[in-house]
């Protein structure tokens, strides 16, 4: 374990153009096309709303912690029953809203953007 504490990834990018989003998309893997297109047309939609993502897992990137703690929500799109969402939680205990999808196709930039719109709107 202590040798993989060790391994330097890269700092984690963050993708927030205004610097005032209130909720970040937070991706890995194939979730990547359809997120930065949701994200595309929630700004122009007029929502702020950050994007990140996640390339490397295991060790996470230093900063991530801070990453997630700069916005009052985060939304985790994932093809699968949400395990990065709970790594998430349990690592850095803070709130994350896990969008599921495990239907064997992938997500559609519409769907995102309806979670994106729901996640702003809830308290």
């Amino acid at each position: 374990q202590a040798k993989t504490d060790n391994i330097q990834v890269p700092d984690l990018e963050v993708d927030d153009p205004s610097g005032r989003a209130r909720l970040l998309v937070l991706g890995w893997g194939s979730t990547y096309g359809p997120i930065t297109a949701a994200v595309r047309d929630a700004r122009r939609a007029g929502l702020e709303v950050a994007q990140a993502h996640i390339r490397h897992l295991n060790p996470f990137p230093a900063n991530l912690g801070a990453v997630l703690r700069r916005c009052e929500r985060v939304l985790v799109p994932e093809m699968n029953l949400g395990q990065l969402a709970m790594l998430l939680r349990a690592r850095y205990l803070i709130d994350v809203r896990s969008h599921q999808q495990v239907n064997g196709m992938p997500f559609k930039a519409g769907q995102l953007a309806a979670a994106i719109e729901e996640a702003l709107r809830e308290n």
